[in-house]
């Protein structure tokens, strides 16, 4: 194996995870146990790549083996966040982002979004999560569209008690707080709070440590997000070469048709061969259907689904049962696929 890329890295004795030094015996010997150095290595042979952690003196790990330069990467950047988290520091080596808490800890918002992380109050969370969902039901809009669950976080880790103090929180701006202030401290002034606002006692109530735990513990989960979606597109793009169907891609990826559909939309963008995988999956379509959907398309354009369903289908099949509504929309969907790539093919053989 051809050694592409090395760095060392070091946790330092007598530190704890939330950065506070370790005074019993127990905590020393369990701390002592972190104390350690090891390398991370990345090699290659014959196109294939391989990402090691290896404790100085202990076993090695493999992060990652396969063939795939993007996924290798995104693999090494979730082990390394790994490593950052519990506490390790790198001595030997360099590697881009490896002081993101360094720079990130100049921000007073980091800092409070750090607290409503380490301190969110569970059982107030849960009950904004429910407003949420209910409010959200009503409205017919997706639940992050009212408010993200870091934003919820946050209110219920600091229960403001005003509609002054809420716009205090990060991501609560004069709309949110018109259209939603009002729902949400009466929630929590439901609840006694122990600390104050404003918010500048929050840098001096976390360490350092704690602080960039929190923040390597979040680039962690990033990495992992983007190994996994990385993964599953090449999963996909093999199953669709093997000529596999709908649901059994479903079954290989285990979500659901419509973000199925979604993924299917975004490799036809970029360029990828679906038709056939379409074409399969609209076999049993009834030829007036996909006809007034084509026509519809041409007369109408393909932007916007909503219109395209009622010239299509009447404004009447609006109101049919959800599972039938949603069956004719991805139907479109489906179709739009193979409308846009009709509709660019004169250009594409034009340019080769």
């Amino acid at each position: 194996m051809q050694v592409v890329w090395t760095a060392r890295f070091d946790c330092q004795e007598g530190t704890s995870t939330d950065g506070r030094k370790a005074k019993s015996k127990a905590k020393k010997e369990a701390d002592a146990i972190r104390s350690q150095q090891g390398l991370v290595t990345v090699g290659e042979e014959e196109g294939e790549w391989i990402v090691l952690w290896e404790v100085d003196g202990g076993a090695s790990e493999v992060w990652f083996e396969g063939s795939i330069w993007a996924e290798m990467r995104a693999a090494l950047r979730g082990g390394l966040a790994q490593l950052l988290s519990s506490g390790y520091r790198m001595v030997l080596g360099f590697v881009p982002d490896t002081d993101i808490h360094e720079r990130r800890m100049k921000e007073r918002q980091e800092w409070v979004n750090c607290y409503a992380q380490l301190y969110a109050k569970e059982e107030v969370y849960e009950q904004l999560t429910k407003w949420r969902r209910e409010l959200a039901s009503r409205l017919k809009r997706a639940p992050y569209w009212v408010a993200t669950n870091r934003m919820l976080r946050l209110v219920s880790a600091f229960l403001p008690h005003t509609l002054e103090e809420l716009k205090q929180l990060p991501g609560f701006g004069e709309i949110k707080i018109q259209s939603f202030g009002d729902d949400i401290v009466e929630i929590t002034k439901q609840h006694e709070r122990s600390t104050t606002f404003p918010l500048e006692w929050v840098q001096a109530a976390i360490t350092e440590q704690q602080f960039a735990q929190w923040i390597y513990s979040e680039w962690e989960a990033k990495q992992r997000d983007e190994l996994t979606k990385l993964t599953e597109r090449r999963k996909l793009l093999e199953g669709i070469q093997q000529g596999q169907t709908l649901l059994q891609l479903m079954e290989l990826l285990r979500i659901d048709r419509r973000e199925l559909i979604m993924r299917i939309e975004t490799l036809e963008r970029e360029g990828y061969q679906v038709e056939t995988l379409v074409e399969a999956e609209l076999a049993s379509m009834p030829r007036e259907e996909r006809q007034a959907i084509d026509m519809a398309f041409v007369e109408l354009g393909d932007e916007y689904l909503k219109p395209v369903y009622i010239k299509a289908f009447g404004e009447a099949a609006l109101e049919q049962a959800t599972a039938s509504v949603q069956a004719n929309y991805e139907r479109i969907r489906l179709l739009r696929l193979l409308h846009r790539r009709q509709k660019h093919a004169p250009a594409d053989r034009q340019v080769s």
